[in-house]
C-alpha cells in the first residue's frame, strides 16, 4: 500500500473558475485523492491525498499557480490515556470516530481531515488526542 501525504489547499476568489486542480494533476500525471472540499464563488478550500512519493512536486505545482498550500497536522490518539468516553464521537464532522460493540472508541484515520478540523482534540477530557505533523514518509516521530 502506497503512503500518501494530505495537503490542504486554499484558492481564492479569483481562482474558483479556473481548473486549477485538473490542470496540476494533468500537468504531472499524479492521481490527487480529495478527502473534502468547500468552494464557493468566494473562494474555498480542497483537503486532498498525494502519494508521498509525489508531494513535494504536487505542492510546488499548487503554489505555482497562486494556491496556498499547507500540510495539515494529523490526530494521534494515546490508547492508554483514552477513558473511552465519546466526547470526540459527538463532535466529529465527519464520522471518522465511532463505538466498537465492547463500547470503546475508535478512530478511522481515513476519514479524519486533522488540523482543519480538531474538534476532538480540545473536547478530550483525558488529553488523549493529540495533533502531530506529517511528512512524506509517514508521521515525524
Amino acid at each position: 500500500m502506497k503512503t500518501v501525504v494530505r495537503i490542504l489547499l486554499r484558492f481564492s476568489e479569483k481562482m474558483v473558475e479556473q481548473p486549477v486542480t485538473a490542470q496540476v494533476i494533468l500537468e504531472h500525471g499524479v492521481p490527487v485523492s480529495i478527502v473534502a472540499a468547500h468552494i464557493d464563488s468566494q473562494g474555498g478550500e480542497i483537503l486532498a491525498e498525494v502519494p508521498s512519493t509525489h508531494v513535494e512536486k504536487v505542492i510546488d505545482a499548487f503554489r505555482k499557480k497562486g494556491v496556498t498550500v499547507t500540510v495539515p497536522k494529523l490526530i494521534e490518539v494515546d490508547s492508554e490515556r483514552c477513558i473511552d468516553c465519546g466526547a470526540c464521537f459527538s463532535l466529529c464532522p465527519v464520522s471518522a470516530v465511532a463505538f466498537r460493540e465492547d463500547f470503546s472508541v475508535v478512530f478511522d484515520e481515513q476519514k479524519c481531515i486533522g488540523s482543519p478540523c480538531g474538534l476532538c482534540v480540545d473536547a478530550c477530557p483525558a488529553r488523549a488526542i493529540r495533533l502531530v505533523e506529517q511528512h512524506s514518509s509517514g508521521l515525524i516521530k
